[in-house]
């Protein structure tokens, strides 16, 4: 693990190293950069492999601002105590999968495919115990060398899912008009940055910018930056921008990595800009107004999930399955006792827990009443059974169950995404500028909404770890909420769909104008992807679209003129 006071060099060069020594000579695998089991008030950080500073905010349960300021608590990291769990193992099944005979004439289950990523997972459960859900699911993403993103390919139709800005060029086209608009709000500020968070192949920044390159002022006053942690998708950003990378003054203990593994990496693309690659949001310069987009980026921020039991909410955790019958080589259990990220979240009093799950729709809070052995099952997650490990070791002081909440109920909490939202509040507030977010979500909690998706379908998030690309559902209501912590003065607007937002842009006359010159079967293609892109059955519902800038400008484009969009006006 990594202190948080650790230079930005000296964890790049390290990072690296653990990418590029994998295996001894012996083959024996590296365990991955993951955090040293704490104690509650301890704190640490992860490797630069993980996006932002990935830590637990303080109160996350909780509705209300901080008292006292603006800034929303203290943010910490947590890493739980595995000790107490290791050697528990029982089984935990998924029902509605395909089983087999075995050779004793039962039933069986063929197993997902073993990966290298599940190779350094076996060890840490055999040596250290189960992992949290939030560290299963940044490994499966971010590890250095086995990570989902460090694949070749990931987007497009040879990869596993297709984004929006891959569908089409209009939607690229709009997200450029409403940047143009936003910084002509603003004051046209020169010089300005434009931040993409998780720029994938950078389909989505070389459509803005051939949007806006006809405005002069803009072009010459902007700089980019990228935050961007797989060094695969970095090189297809480099290739799809242009972009000629600059020699930079780097350390002398970061001479030996390649380019795009360095702290600092710049380049200029061939119109002039410069660009910048991060790995962290936190080194996003503050010096002139921000202009940010974040598409589809939260959603591969982890998550934490809280089963509520007879002894109160326990953790989610991901353990190695050794049972027969189960379909995949790792299974959902349940944390015996309070983890640390138990307490820092749920760790209020109970009236609070309760408005907190009063804040999710009636049918994820019916939990399963009949259930009195921690198994539960949600709408969003049928069939789902999850046992409790036996405790071995110490143990911690349990929680009672609450009053008035169904065994079952199960929720869902990002921390990681509201530290990264508070920083990018804090920059905003700070130097001016918007953050436009767009994701997959709800303006609530939500109780179970991890999923995988592999071949442009969906996956069990537990199959082939490293090779399923993992997410789960967004809850904007909880980054609103971060964000109006982080500042008192922010334009934070309510959450519109995305087809709203779209047609709000005039993604009509844009498509009527890709048509004029395109032939019968390309104007059936064009109108079936916006269609798409806009009908609630498809992703104009499901997309959400989130709006914050600085005060004083009013609505931004694609947003009613008539929200709500200063001081409080989100509580």
């Amino acid at each position: 693990s990594m202190s948080a006071t650790t230079s930005p060099a000296r964890r790049s060069r390290r990072w690296w190293r653990s990418v590029s020594s994998g295996c001894s000579r012996r083959g024996r695998r590296r365990l991955p950069p993951l955090p040293p089991p704490l104690s509650l008030p301890r704190a640490a950080a992860m490797s630069p492999a993980a996006t932002g500073r990935l830590t637990f905010a303080r109160g996350l349960a909780s509705s209300a601002p901080a008292e006292g300021g603006g800034d929303g608590g203290e943010f910490k990291v947590l890493a739980i105590d595995r000790s107490g769990l290791l050697g528990a193992r029982t089984m935990a099944l998924q029902d509605g999968l395909q089983h087999g005979d075995s050779e004793e004439g039962g039933t069986t289950v063929a197993k997902s495919a073993e990966t290298p990523l599940l190779s350094e997972m076996k060890t840490i459960f055999a040596t250290r115990g189960p992992l949290t859900l939030a560290e299963y699911f940044q490994m499966c993403l971010g590890h250095p060398e086995f990570g989902y993103y460090q694949r070749q390919r990931v987007f497009g139709k040879q990869g596993d899912f297709v984004t929006s800005p891959e569908l089409t060029q209009i939607f690229g086209e709009l997200l450029g008009v409403w940047t143009l608009a936003t910084w002509a709000q603003c004051g046209q500020p020169s010089p300005f940055h434009l931040v993409e968070l998780g720029p994938g192949r950078g389909t989505l920044m070389h459509d803005i910018l051939r949007t806006a390159e006809r405005f002069t002022s803009f072009v010459e006053g902007v700089t980019i930056h990228l935050v961007e942690n797989s060094l695969q998708l970095r090189e297809r950003q480099k290739e799809m921008l242009n972009v000629t990378l600059e020699p930079s003054e780097d350390s002398e203990d970061e001479k030996d990595l390649p380019v795009m593994a360095r702290t600092a990496v710049k380049g200029r693309t061939a119109t002039g800009i410069d660009v910048h690659w991060h790995w962290i949001v936190d080194t996003v310069p503050a010096d002139a107004p921000i202009f940010c987009i974040a598409h589809e980026f939260f959603d591969a921020i982890p998550i934490h999930q809280f089963q509520h039991t007879e002894r109160g909410w326990c953790e989610v955790l991901v353990d190695s399955a050794h049972d027969s019958n189960d379909p995949h080589h790792v299974k959902y259990v349940l944390c015996p006792s309070p983890s640390p990220s138990t307490l820092a979240y749920l760790g209020v009093d109970a009236d609070t827990r309760r408005k907190f799950v009063e804040t999710m729709p009636q049918e994820y809070r019916e939990g399963d009443p009949e259930d009195q052995n921690d198994k539960g099952s949600t709408p969003t997650s049928p069939g789902l059974i999850i046992d409790p490990p036996v405790q071995r070791g110490k143990s911690g002081v349990p929680l009672e169950a609450d009053p008035g909440i169904p065994m079952g109920v199960r929720i869902e909490a990002g921390p990681m995404r509201n530290v990264l939202m508070n920083t990018l509040a804090k920059k905003i507030d700070a130097a001016g500028g918007a953050a436009l977010i767009i994701d997959y979500g709800e303006d609530h909690p939500q109780p179970f909404t991890l999923r995988g998706i592999k071949d442009h379908s969906f996956a069990s998030p537990l199959e082939s770890p490293g090779e399923v690309d993992l997410s789960a559902h967004v809850d904007f209501s909880s980054l609103r909420r971060v964000a109006r912590q982080a500042s008192s003065s922010l334009q934070i607007f309510p959450v519109v769909p995305q087809g709203a937002f779209l047609l709000n842009l005039n993604i009509e006359a844009r498509t009527r104008a890709l048509c004029e010159n395109a032939s019968d079967e390309q104007k059936e293609a064009i109108e079936q992807t916006v269609m798409r892109l806009v009908s609630e059955d498809q992703m104009g519902l499901l997309f959400k679209v989130l709006a914050i800038t600085q005060p004083g400008i009013g609505a931004p484009a694609g947003f009613p003129e008539d929200a709500d969009g200063g001081g409080k006006g989100i509580e």
